[in-house]
């Protein structure tokens, strides 16, 4: 209670402190399919250099490396734009990049997910549940967890399987399983394991087991067949029997057979005592894409205990740092940030939470925030069923944002999403999605709508439904189709654009081409004829050639091709754009690279990172930001020099916008 009592009492400052600076980004649902329909809301939330939000009206510019945006140019209200993402025809990361035109605040950049089939989505939504009487050990660098008790007191639960054992290992982010003195149960199993190697998401794995096998001394003729023999003690030979025996055995949902051989190595534990951080807990619930939630959680940092929580939840892809406490305190550009948060309740289908945050860094800027936000915080989910969410944000402050999210897997064929969101109950908007899959067709439905509640009034929509065939393949050629038929309907007030239609389309896809042993091609190309009035009518065509190249073992290479022509995206942003995405990665040395250009219109970015280990306790760095366009022109640039202590490193930088050196502790990346 005294810590829930100190969050709320800071809350009451956060009202007056300086707010951050910078471009916020979320997107809804978290993840889609590849399927060149499915739609993504991407929320950008823009605050100007001294902390608020931004005019209403400023100019929000939304681009991808996959996929494309409906109208990629949106206009704040309440300091946040929208922009809806239309999911591309081949699987990837998207790299989505903001920039607000009028503002000072930094350029933005996420990256989305587009999985190529949907039964991935479902496995986003799985979890590993792992029980220990005693304690067990998450190691924050590896992502092992490690547990031990006798009568076989470790407890391991995925889905329907469900192992008890004395010792166990798991690498959380295989879905990787070993144990000694093992009792394993799904299916038609029940078995009781002196070394067991299991893949969970595999439902297969192998261990040294008991089984019911023939033994045979010959092999003999009856009838013309043979039949296996064997030989009794009177040196006379009968058919032989199954016996009890024991050895290496396959193990799948369908029961335990005799194994030909598997590498030994497969059972060997790691040695996990050297790891810089870990958390001791009575329980901990993994998600594999998402994070893991301990009770009884005892933070370490080497042997030593830093911290203790009842509840906690650690999201490993938050910090490159292998210290858990970096994520909740740390020293960004010389001013203290935190992330705290204070859990009231913490299991598998739910988490509620308020969060005490401040130092944040937003966008590629090395600057930091200075303003204090209290949210509020609770998620819910149900397996692969359900997942939602209710988030108060900037409790205390005259900027604060209620939002609320759901969605539901209907079943193997039909899911739906919907969302709302109401900035300082200024606004509402609202966002919805829903898909069914029939035999050999698809209908798609999807939508948003936005009002305005106080102040200046403003209405606008966007709906979109759209029934498509299954894709099918163009007869030997590594290429497959679609058709559908769509109809569209939208309306903005603020610029007084109406759209409607109906009309047909085509989409092809190609699979991957392998250009040689360390290159590969793949392409997509959608076709609209819209009928009816507005912007958008006619022929429309988007399509995205992308080339992946491996270099050598420290080098690789993307580069893309993009086409748009829409009336509308065209004559703002142009047709045509490319994009180069490069990583080098060797020893000491670390360099990513991403440029983009649009060859008819007045638009470029490009991004640089680089990083080189002077000495085994000194880091050299520098970073390069600039961003073309239209009547915007973003430049930064800084560097950075890192002093590792122990496990940590400590740095000072500099850059081009803060124009000063400022010095960092606990999780000092760089930028």
């Amino acid at each position: 209670m005294k810590r829930l009592a100190a969050a709320i009492a800071a809350s009451a400052f956060c009202a007056v402190a300086i707010a951050q600076q910078g471009i916020q980004l979320q997107a809804f649902p978290t993840m889609s399919v590849a399927d060149g329909r499915s739609t993504v809301t991407i929320t950008a939330t823009v605050r100007d250099a001294n902390g608020k939000t931004v005019p209403d009206g400023t100019r929000v510019v939304f681009s991808t490396t996959l996929g494309n945006f409906r109208e990629p140019m949106a206009s704040t209200a309440q300091g946040i734009a929208r922009a809806v993402l239309v999911a591309p025809g081949v699987p990837g990361t998207s790299r989505i990049t903001v920039n607000a035109l009028a503002s000072s605040a930094a350029p933005n950049i996420m990256e989305f997910e587009f999985v190529g089939d949907r039964s991935l989505l479902s496995s986003a939504q799985e979890y590993i549940e792992v029980v220990s009487p005693t304690a067990l050990t998450y190691t924050a660098d590896s992502r092992w967890i490690a547990a031990s008790a006798v009568k076989q007191g470790v407890s391991i639960r995925y889905r329907d399987v469900t192992i008890n054992a004395e010792d166990v290992q798991i690498d959380t982010s295989r879905y990787m399983v070993r144990a000694r003195k093992a009792r394993l149960r799904f299916g038609k199993v029940d078995r009781q394991f002196d070394e067991l190697y299991f893949r969970l998401n595999q439902r297969k794995g192998v261990g040294t087991s008991s089984y019911r096998d023939l033994r045979y001394d010959t092999i003999g003729v009856q009838h013309r067949w043979p039949i296996f023999l064997q030989e009794q003690s009177d040196g006379s030979y009968s058919g032989a029997k199954e016996e009890e025996r024991f050895g290496l055995v396959e193990v799948t949902s369908s029961g335990v057979t005799r194994s030909a051989g598997a590498d030994p190595s497969l059972f060997d534990f790691e040695d996990l005592s050297n790891s810089p951080s870990t958390i001791r807990a009575k329980k901990a619930v993994v998600f594999p894409r998402r994070g893991v939630q301990f009770q009884k959680a005892e933070i370490f940092v080497g042997t030593t205990r830093v911290m203790t929580m009842p509840l906690y939840e650690l999201n490993p892809n938050a910090s490159n740092s292998p210290i858990v406490t970096d994520q909740l305190f740390f020293i960004r550009d010389s001013s203290l940030g935190v992330n705290y948060p204070h859990y009231l309740s913490l299991k598998p289908g739910q988490t509620s939470l308020l969060r005490l945050r401040t130092g944040d860094a937003l966008g590629r800027s090395s600057a930091a925030n200075r303003g204090m936000f209290l949210d509020y915080e609770l998620n819910w989910n149900r397996g692969d069923e359900w997942d939602g969410g209710l988030t108060f944000g900037g409790i205390g402050r005259n900027d604060w944002t209620l939002g609320l999210r759901q969605f539901w897997q209907v079943d193997s064929r039909t899911s739906v999403f919907a969302s709302l969101q109401s900035p300082n109950g200024q606004s509402i908007f609202g966002s919805g999605s829903a898909s069914k899959q029939f035999r050999g067709y698809s209908v798609n439905a999807s939508g948003n709508i936005s009002r305005s509640l106080r102040g200046i009034e403003y209405t606008s929509h966007d709906w979109n439904m759209s029934a498509e065939s299954d894709q099918r393949k163009v007869g030997r050629m590594p290429l497959q189709y679609s058709v559908g038929a769509t109809m569209v309907s939208s309306y903005n007030s603020l610029v007084g654009r109406t759209v409607t239609g109906t009309g047909i389309y085509s989409r092809f896809q190609s699979n991957p081409l392998p250009l040689d042993k360390r290159s590969s091609l793949s392409a997509s190309l959608t076709t609209r004829l819209l009928g009816g009035n507005g912007a958008g009518q006619g022929l429309t065509w988007y399509g995205t050639a992308t080339m992946s190249r491996q270099i050598n073992n420290a080098a690789s290479m993307v580069a893309t091709y993009d086409y748009t022509k829409d009336g509308f995206t065209d004559s703002v942003l142009g047709s045509h754009r490319v994009s180069l995405n490069g990583n080098y990665y060797l020893g000491a040395t670390n360099i990513n690279m991403f440029a983009t250009k649009s060859l008819d219109a007045d638009r470029m970015s490009l991004y640089g990172d680089f990083s080189y280990r002077l000495a085994p306790v000194w880091r050299l760095g520098y970073t390069y930001t600039w961003d073309k366009i239209l009547d915007r022109n973003y430049l930064d640039y800084g560097y950075f020099l890192n002093y590792r202590i122990g496990w940590r490193e400590v740095g000072l930088t500099w850059s081009k916008q803060t124009g000063r050196i400022g010095f960092q502790i606990m999780g000092a990346t760089g930028f």
